[in-house]
């Protein structure tokens, strides 16, 4: 599972051009618009994991995810004994302590860029050293960059490096988890599921 910050809906489709293997993936697999019901990072990848409205899981803050007990998608996998494995900003990693098998947390810096590379070199690694059953990676630079063509591309390329190790058959889910701030007016991200 790729949570993409700020693949909104219309964006994505706006800049798919600029990302050809994930649209190419998108065509052979599945492509939804989702509706999000937060415009913040944290809730609305809290709503991603756990399947609940921010009004009910109430995960505003990630110090709030440290003492939530809700259960997540990762969590109860981990629970019935699937190898699972978190790649992302280390405030958010470390609150799956104990609720995923491998966590790779990622120090947050004004480089996004470089940010996205280490999430992928990661993720890259847990696929090859873990074989996880479930991978959540968290990628950063729409969000803080905006949708240029120099970061579509980028990130674009970065996937497609996260790929390549996939075991034959793999399901990715790449899903955004909002739609980028200056966009008051679009209320849904993509989500794209494929087999690899």
């Amino acid at each position: 599972m790729i949570i993409v910050d700020s693949l909104g809906y219309g964006e994505y489709l706006s800049h798919k051009h600029l990302l050809p293997h994930l649209s190419s993936m998108e065509t052979q697999g599945l492509f939804f618009r989702c509706l999000v019901y937060s415009h913040s990072t944290t809730p609305s990848i809290a709503t991603i994991l756990c399947g609940l409205k921010p009004e009910h899981h109430r995960i505003t803050k990630t110090e709030e995810a440290y003492t939530s007990t809700l259960k997540c998608l990762p969590e109860v996998a981990h629970q019935h004994g699937f190898r699972v494995a978190v790649v992302m900003e280390k405030h958010g990693a470390l609150s799956f302590h104990g609720r995923a098998d491998t966590i790779k947390p990622v120090a947050d810096r004004p480089d996004v860029v470089s940010f996205d590379e280490e999430v992928c070199r990661n993720a890259v690694s847990v696929i090859e050293d873990f074989d996880p059953n479930l991978l959540v990676a968290h990628f950063r630079s729409l969000d803080k960059l905006g949708f240029n063509p120099e970061t579509v591309r980028h990130l674009g390329s970065t996937l497609d490096k996260l790929f390549r190790p996939t075991r034959k058959d793999t399901l990715v889910l790449v899903c955004g988890d909002h739609p980028p701030h200056s966009r008051t007016d679009e209320r849904h991200v993509a989500l794209i599921a494929f087999k690899t």
